[in-house]
């Protein structure tokens, strides 16, 4: 879990809202997920140093010698690798839907059926929480469109193509011709 913390003079709460949402934001556009970031606001709880200048006493200050400046913001995550923006947003664009559409759609055509936990696989959403709810409204979409037909029911449920599907060609016909030996 990220804490971040941030010890700030009295804010409103819009304020903190807004800050608190950008925070989040920026954490999630570096992979982090979601709902595993806090954001806590404290209020300031003496002197501050910045780059060895006195920002702001409410004490009498140390020698700036002897003060070692804490940081503001220390996410506890490990950094990793960035997932694509769409992935970690609460919302996604509806170019951004309409681009997993399409790839859905490709990727129905080829394969001529697929379940919802296939579907998240060649789409690349099985780290998404948000991939089975918005794939179960995309199939839909195909569905009311009459470019799929929905077979079974639960985990057994299967989205069929409807249309023709681009089976890869068949494999050149092996040709099987005789040695020649060197006897003859």
């Amino acid at each position: 879990m990220a804490i971040v913390i941030i010890e700030t003079p009295s804010l409103t709460s819009d304020q903190k809202t807004r800050i608190g949402e950008r925070v989040i934001t920026a954490l999630q556009n570096e992979g982090v997920a979601p709902g595993s970031v806090v954001v806590v606001f404290q209020p300031e709880r003496g002197d501050m140093y910045l780059d060895g200048l006195l920002v702001q006493a409410q004490a009498p200050a140390l020698a700036p010698a002897q003060i070692t400046p804490a940081p503001k913001v220390t996410p506890t995550v490990p950094a990793a690798e960035p997932a694509p923006a769409f992935k970690t947003k609460a919302r996604r664009s509806k170019p951004e839907l309409e681009n997993m559409k399409d790839k859905l759609m490709k990727t129905l055509q080829d394969k001529g059926s697929l379940s919802s936990f296939e579907a998240q696989v060649a789409l690349d959403l099985k780290d998404c929480d948000w991939a089975p709810a918005t794939l179960r409204r995309l199939f839909t979409d195909l569905e009311e469109a009459k470019l799929i037909i929905k077979n079974g029911q639960k985990r057994g449920t299967r989205y069929v193509w409807k249309g023709v599907v681009n089976a890869p060609p068949p494999p050149p016909a092996v040709k099987l011709v005789k040695a020649e030996n060197e006897e003859g």
